[in-house]
């Protein structure tokens, strides 16, 4: 990638940053949904602290990356920015790019500031400064791969919210409760280990566990390396869906449809 595709990239994530962090489905399903839900989780249970510090940060990451990728499309082709995007010239995929750029940070910052209160509030928890870098590794995988899986999901060409959000509600909660963090995969009969790894959510919260208790079933490594695999295969994914469906946006929702898709090299 050129130093001006990078700039591209940079220049449209701050855009990002700067439009749709304070919007509502944001606010609500990224800040608000998973603390509400983390605090109805606790109160009445009798949880060890590892247990609370694994759900919580597992959560807050899942919840915070999925939240700001789904909509930024969405709200770009009825306000007929997107157009004017590709139009500036910019690439599809600078574009893309920026949303998952913009997503990943603000998820990373808002999971590793929860993280730094855990490990000022209670030093023992985590035993070693390698078991730290671990989490924060791991918590930015799972930004990024948030990122890209609600990206994929706006990859329907409407221009409503709305309809995107239920879409990305209906895959995030099966997703959540395979995901070990009620229960985990120590816990569960190993005949059907492998649909817990059905969700991203599981090699998270394993390298969660391996940091804090060390009751995971599979190593840091061996999960920073699925994470790694699930976000080449959603990116690939990704850039197959919206080089389909992107020129639709302008069509079916009165834009353009003459509109020709730039490709850059």
């Amino acid at each position: 990638m050129r130093y001006d595709h990078v700039r591209n990239v940079v220049t449209l994530s701050k855009k990002n940053i700067t439009l749709y962090v304070r919007r509502g489905p944001v606010l609500i399903f990224g800040l608000m949904f998973p603390f509400f839900l983390g605090i109805s989780w606790i109160l009445g249970r009798s949880l060890s602290l590892s247990q609370i510090f694994v759900g919580i940060c597992a959560m807050t990451s899942f919840f915070t990356s999925t939240s700001v990728s789904p909509v930024i499309l969405p709200i770009e082709t009825r306000e007929k920015s997107l157009e004017r995007l590709l139009n500036a010239p910019l690439s599809m995929n600078e574009i893309l790019f920026g949303i998952i750029a913009a997503s990943s940070a603000y998820s990373i910052i808002i999971t590793s500031a929860i993280v730094i209160i855990f490990i000022t509030l209670f030093p023992t928890l985590i035993s070693s400064p390698i078991s730290v870098l671990i989490i924060f590794v791991g918590i930015s995988l799972m930004a990024i791969l948030g990122s890209i899986l609600g990206l994929l999901i706006s990859a329907r060409p409407t221009d409503m919210t709305s309809d995107i959000m239920v879409m990305i509600n209906l895959v995030k909660f099966p997703l959540l409760f395979i995901g070990g963090i009620f229960i985990p995969l120590k816990d569960i009969n190993p005949s059907i280990t492998f649909i817990y790894f059905l969700s991203p959510l599981t090699p998270l919260t394993e390298v969660l566990r391996s940091s804090v208790d060390q009751s995971n079933l599979f190593s840091s490594q061996i999960c920073l390396l699925i994470l790694f695999i699930w976000i080449v295969l959603l990116l690939v994914i990704n850039t197959l869906f919206h080089r389909k469906t992107m020129p639709k946006r302008f069509s079916e929702t009165g834009g353009g449809s003459k509109m020709k898709m730039r490709k850059k090299k």
